[in-house]
């Protein structure tokens, strides 16, 4: 009797479980999707076109690129595109009005603000008239033109439709990889810089043969590419007078792959609104960018020669000598297990503090150049250097040695930098240097503090006479409970 209970619940339970997934999760499903004005996927799209009351705008796709083909033929911004598309299929219907009134002016559907309509290939939809917001919910009154029926919308869709010509079309001013860069000049009145890359190395051929700064290069090239139009005054200028172009503040050219092709970027004058006049090589049009563009990319020497204090390979570094003027002296040793240690120190060597700084030693650059080739290393502060600091390599003989002095300046003191026996002084910011002014206690582990005040060195072990203080408190304690 038991058993075909069992089995009638068991086939019970099969049956509501039947139910549940065949009827009720998929009524559930169609419940919580959105009901939608169109059901079409946004990449199908291949036309949309955008008519306003004192303009119209037109886009096709042809094969993955989108184009703007009315008031004029350009490249469109793929990313603006593609959201506006996505906002049509995916545009919502919140409500429908039960019992709309007949006078379309309440609705703004007399005169719509835009009427806008998708091709998916062949086949037109039927367009979308976008009407006023709803005085309440941030909503937008729309319709189809084959419905007469006037739903609600979120106001979103609204702003999303409110589009000028310039709000559509590509952006990008200069496109290029990094890689593909073989050389770069900028040429301005007072300047004429040229810069090669050899692999992954930049270096300066004029006005002199210097090493560049990598990553200044990089950063340069990441805004020139990076750069975006806000604005298109002009598609077909007359008068390059007009945007100080016709004698540009800056030009920079890329010579790009092995033809070394030219892409060239002329940065003009400001206008009224603090934006600069730019133009591209190959194209006309003049477009306006952000006031920072000229201030970052009016680079000078200096900014691009690179200001490493000390080159060496921190990986093949074995010891490090740090003479300071006050006549100390540090060694640090690296050992084959590849851990520092103090030669000749005393207490438990602080690998932390010593691996970070040869980091340190390996990462110091000066941030200005203030001399090269000087006859005289006393204005700098470096004929006496306040730290002397020499690597050695994996055979044990010196790889370089890093001069660290100060000087006297407009009533301040500065710190100043070169390798020993190199061409060029640097000025250092003050925490680096102090990062690198270490004594041999820096490079050891500090004792542990004791409750009694006394402090017990962790590597050492506690002594019987360092917790006198504390026994000694103890014990009084001890003796006034014993009176109380």
């Amino acid at each position: 009797m038991r058993f075909r209970t069992t089995i009638l619940l068991l086939l019970v339970l099969a049956g509501l479980g039947a139910y549940v997934y065949f009827i009720e999760y998929p009524q559930a499903e169609r419940d919580v999707k959105k009901k939608t004005l169109f059901e079409f996927k946004a990449d199908d799209a291949t036309e949309v076109t955008l008519a306003y009351a004192d303009a119209k705008i037109v886009l096709k796709k042809s094969g993955s690129e989108w184009r703007i083909t009315d008031p004029l033929d350009v490249p469109a911004d793929e990313t603006t595109v593609k959201n506006l598309v996505s906002a049509v299929a995916d545009c919502e219907v919140k409500r429908e009005l039960t019992d709309p009134s007949s006078d379309l002016s309440q609705y703004g559907l007399d005169k719509p603000f835009a009427t806008v309509t998708v091709k998916l290939g062949g086949k037109e939809l039927p367009a979308v008239l976008v009407g006023k917001n709803a005085p309440v919910g941030f909503s937008t009154y729309i319709r189809r033109a084959d419905d007469k029926k006037i739903v609600l919308t979120s106001s979103a869709f609204r702003s999303g439709m409110e589009k000028k010509v310039k709000d559509l079309r590509d952006k990008t001013i200069v496109n290029f990889a990094d890689t593909d860069v073989q050389r770069l000049a900028i040429t301005a009145a007072d300047k004429d810089l040229r810069l090669a890359q050899k692999g992954d190395t930049w270096s300066i051929e004029q006005p002199a043969a210097f090493a560049a700064d990598g990553s200044t290069v990089r950063s340069f090239l990441s805004t020139l590419r990076s750069l975006r139009a806000v604005d298109f005054p002009d598609d077909n200028p007359s008068d390059l007078a007009l945007y100080g172009l016709d004698s540009p503040r800056l030009t920079i050219t890329l010579y790009i792959g092995k033809d070394n092709a030219e892409k060239r970027i002329l940065i003009g004058k400001e206008n009224d609104k603090k934006e600069i006049f730019v133009q591209g090589s190959g194209r006309p049009t003049i477009y306006t960018v952000s006031e920072w563009v000229y201030r970052d990319l009016n680079k000078s020497l200096g900014d691009f020669r690179d200001k490493t204090v000390l080159a060496f390979d921190r990986d093949k570094a074995t010891a490090v000598d740090l003479h300071r003027q006050d006549g100390g002296h540090v060694r640090l040793v690296q050992g084959k297990d590849k851990k520092w240690s103090i030669e000749g120190g005393d207490g438990k060597p602080l690998e932390t503090a010593i691996s970070q700084y040869v980091s340190d030693l390996h990462d110091l650059k000066g941030h200005e150049i203030i001399a090269d080739s000087p006859a005289d290393l006393a204005p700098f502060g470096l004929d006496r250097p306040l730290l002397k600091i020499t690597v050695l390599g994996e055979d044990g003989k010196p790889t370089g040695t890093a001069l660290l002095g100060a000087r006297e300046a407009a009533g301040k003191r500065e710190y100043t930098g070169m390798a020993e026996g190199g061409p060029t002084v640097f000025l250092v910011r003050d925490y680096l240097f102090t990062r690198l002014d270490k004594q041999a206690k820096d490079f050891v582990e500090k004792p542990t503090p004791t409750p009694g005040g006394a402090a017990t060195p962790a590597a050492n072990g506690d002594t019987a006479e360092e917790d006198e203080p504390l026994n000694e408190m103890l014990d009084e304690g001890e003796a006034l409970g014993e009176q109380d």
